[in-house]
């Protein structure tokens, strides 16, 4: 499946998740602090199960929100000059931190984040990180990593998953 027509990506403990979710007319980050079920809707989905080789296809496929590490939205900026402008602005309100995922992820994120954002205790529980780094996924001698792996690196955004946040330190 091919990234470029893909709308989200979802990132759990055990699962890289690819497909649409129908979110009405919100951003995927608004969508995710404003839904009350447990479960998303994942719709044409492809996953990829970290601790096995196969890819997965389903056209229905539902995901405990509570879950998910973090999300992604596919998106085309390039033609709103006045989104662009609004976005550069608020990356000086942004500092970079080192965040770690609870037990028994393997995961941890660098990136710019509102320290706002880590340190309230209300609000919203899912939040955007700029420039992320993603490490914890280990190639094997001789093996590449699957696309899906791939495609987290080139992300200039995330949307974490605040209960998933185990510890974190800023970067001076």
């Amino acid at each position: 499946m091919d990234v470029a027509i893909v709308n989200h990506l979802f990132l759990t403990q055990r699962f890289l998740v690819k497909g649409t979710v129908r979110t009405g007319e919100l951003r995927l980050s608004s969508f995710l602090n404003t839904v009350r079920r447990p479960w998303l809707a994942v719709e044409d989905a492809t996953f990829l199960e970290f601790d096995r080789p196969d890819r997965g296809v389903a056209k229905h496929l539902s995901l405990r929100l509570s879950d998910v590490l973090l999300a992604h939205e596919y998106l085309d900026l390039s033609g709103d000059p006045l989104r662009k402008s609004l976005a550069q602005s608020e990356r000086d309100d942004f500092s970079s931190f080192s965040i770690h995922f609870r037990a028994p992820s393997r995961f941890e994120l660098i990136g710019r984040i509102r320290r706002e954002a880590l340190e309230s205790g209300q609000g919203d529980e899912f939040f955007v990180v700029l420039d992320p780094l993603l490490r914890g996924f280990e190639e094997k001698d001789g093996e590449q990593a699957p696309d899906e792996v791939k495609a987290l690196k080139g992300l200039n955004y995330a949307i974490l998953n605040r209960a998933q946040v185990h510890a974190y330190f800023p970067y001076e």
